[in-house]
């Protein structure tokens, strides 16, 4: 394997430990981020990487950033910029890997991608990629589905705590999850066998299981009581209540078998597998006084 320089932009969001695995390898990293003196770009400091001043909005950052890199990683920000951000934000990415004559970018789209989708969010995301293909570069577009991460989103905490799974959809219906540690690991193989995986479009996710299912494993594992319940709608924002509406028709499209056989790499996590990853911080969310113990 060769080692390899990487940037990976948005580096202390919620797909910076792709930087850990990075420096595991042996790479160089360069972590960019909004503000260089956060306590998460501290910790990154320390493990290994090099960290600099980028930000989505100002391409002319981005592209001092990815001055001398092997390979780009870079995800969508719609959580906090929404669709127009997004849009902005990947067009800036694009063109300032491009402009530094990056060799090769990897980015983390979403599988609703889509020119006719009724969700801005994927028109976006869809434009995006379009855009990432026009240019003279190397690309990889990874599609994750709904992160098994989501979990932890701020509107299903109060439910956790009272012993609630919550659920975006229907909770007999199956829906796909994607580990982030698992797309992580994706991404860096990515970056490591650019030959194999330039131009491609990859769809990712980990497991497959309804809510009804995912509650009897939070239950084994944590020894307390849960029940499934699908969220109310009505009290989510209007693009939250889009998602999950496409995710009850949309949410189990991966063939998973055929994706797990050709990378067994990853080492993918099943439901009950992330969960135990995930013990400490779902134990102290769901203390036995609020979820019945069992």
């Amino acid at each position: 394997m060769t080692h390899t320089r990487v940037l990976v932009a948005g580096a202390t969001g919620r797909l910076g430990m792709l930087v850990d695995l990075l420096l595991e390898r042996g790479h160089a990293v360069t972590a960019m981020t909004r503000d260089p003196s956060s306590p998460a770009a501290a910790r990154l400091r320390a493990a290994g990487a090099e960290v600099v001043h980028g930000d989505f909005d100002d391409s002319d950052s981005i592209a001092s950033a990815a001055d001398g890199v092997d390979a780009m990683f870079a995800t969508g920000t719609a959580h906090r910029a929404g669709p127009d951000g997004e849009l902005r934000h990947g067009r800036n990415v694009a063109n300032a890997a491009t402009a530094a004559g990056v060799p090769h970018i990897v980015y983390s789209s979403g599988d609703g991608a889509a020119p006719d989708s009724q969700l801005p969010l994927f028109r976006v995301k869809h434009q995006v990629e379009e855009y990432i293909r026009s240019l003279p570069i190397a690309h990889t577009i990874l599609a994750p589905v709904y992160f098994m991460e989501n979990l932890f989103n701020p509107w299903n905490v109060p439910t956790l705590k009272a012993g609630t799974f919550p659920s975006p959809i229907p909770v007999e219906l199956p829906l796909q999850h994607v580990a982030i540690a698992d797309l992580a690991k994706l991404a860096v193989m990515a970056i490591e066998r650019p030959e194999e995986f330039a131009g491609r479009r990859l769809k990712v996710a980990s497991d497959e299981l309804s809510a009804e299912h995912a509650a009897q494993v939070l239950a084994r594992v944590l020894d307390r009581d849960f029940t499934a319940e699908q969220l109310q709608r009505e009290e989510l924002s209007p693009g939250v209540r889009a998602l999950f509406a496409w995710l009850e028709h949309n949410g189990r499209t991966v063939d998973l078998a055929a994706l797990h056989d050709r990378y067994p790499e990853v080492g993918w996590h099943d439901y009950e597998t992330w969960v135990r990853s995930q013990h400490g911080r779902l134990a102290e969310l769901c203390p036995r006084e609020h979820a019945g113990a069992r």
